[in-house]
């Protein structure tokens, strides 16, 4: 077996995960769940999945692990408030496609920085195709108003959530990785805290209807962090993975025509030109994927 399909399966699966998370969460915000709020619920339950992670090493964290942890974790969080920002200035069909522009950003702090998993021609290659990819599949289908500081916004998430891909193999490597990873999600979950005075009526409310879904989606989001976490903290390849994370594009497209009807999403209902960019897109990942090195 090839040294790196383990952590190139963990992506792949986590792409998947991903997918069918935003399917949910997406009709529990159709039906009225909040976004600020699902973010909150989103990132305590997640926080609770690296909960056994300690137990991996069988010791408590020690300091240099937490203060690691809570550096990753500040920058993860961040990230996803500017992301938040992002969707308020502009509309999410423009912004997801710029957060296709992630690999590449892992790729380029990875090389700039001289970190761990420093990228080949290959991995460049493969990035790039990725990148091109996830537009082609995310692209909205009628044109939209740009917001620059949206698209702005945007890149900056791009770029954060990067840096934070490009970090963890790093700094988890020159320490212990399990308790890396857990003190790093916990920040996550602690920092969300600093949203709750930003949630849109009451946050303890429940709405059977909406809050079904908007708590069904933060499993496959739990599990999803969980498994591209070990992908790139517990193995040196931060970009390449990425290559097989952007798959999630592949697994939406996938889901929602499976699913999205079953629950009462209808995007499936596209045009011959939406179906044709989308299927060029996922021809380029497997292009993509073909150039992975390790494989």
């Amino acid at each position: 077996m090839p040294a790196n399909l383990p952590p190139y399966l963990l992506a792949f699966g986590a792409g998947a995960f991903y997918a069918l998370s935003a399917l949910l969460c997406k009709r529990g915000l159709e039906l009225g769940a909040g976004t600020i709020r699902s973010l909150i619920f989103s990132n305590w339950i997640m926080a609770l999945f690296f909960i056994p992670f300690p137990f991996i090493e069988g010791d408590v964290p020690a300091l240099k692990d937490i203060q690691t942890g809570i550096l990753l974790g500040s920058i993860f969080f961040i990230s996803q408030a500017t992301c938040f920002f992002a969707l308020e200035k502009g509309d999410a069909s423009m912004i997801t496609p710029i957060m296709g522009s992630k690999s590449i950003f892992v790729a380029s702090f990875v090389f700039f920085f001289d970190l761990t998993g420093t990228p080949s021609t290959e991995t460049w290659i493969a990035t790039a195709l990725a990148a091109i990819a996830v537009c082609l599949i995310a692209w909205p289908k009628n044109g939209i108003k740009p917001s620059y500081l949206a698209i702005s916004l945007g890149l900056l998430t791009a770029a954060g959530f990067g840096l934070t891909d490009a970090l963890v193999p790093e700094l988890a490597q020159k320490s212990s990785p399990a308790h890396v990873i857990f003190s790093m999600f916990w920040t996550v979950g602690l920092s969300s805290f600093i949203l709750l005075p930003f949630v849109q009526g009451k946050f303890t409310r429940f709405n059977k209807r909406s809050d079904k879904w908007m708590f069904l989606s933060c499993i496959p989001m739990g599990l999803q962090a969980v498994l591209m976490s070990v992908a790139i903290g517990f193995h040196e390849v931060p970009a390449e993975a990425n290559v097989f994370y952007a798959c999630r594009g592949i697994w939406a497209i996938i889901l929602t025509a499976w699913l999205g009807e079953k629950i009462g999403l209808f995007e499936s209902q596209i045009g011959k030109a939406v179906l044709s960019r989308r299927l060029l897109g996922a021809s380029l990942l497997i292009i993509g994927i073909y150039y992975t090195p390790g494989l």
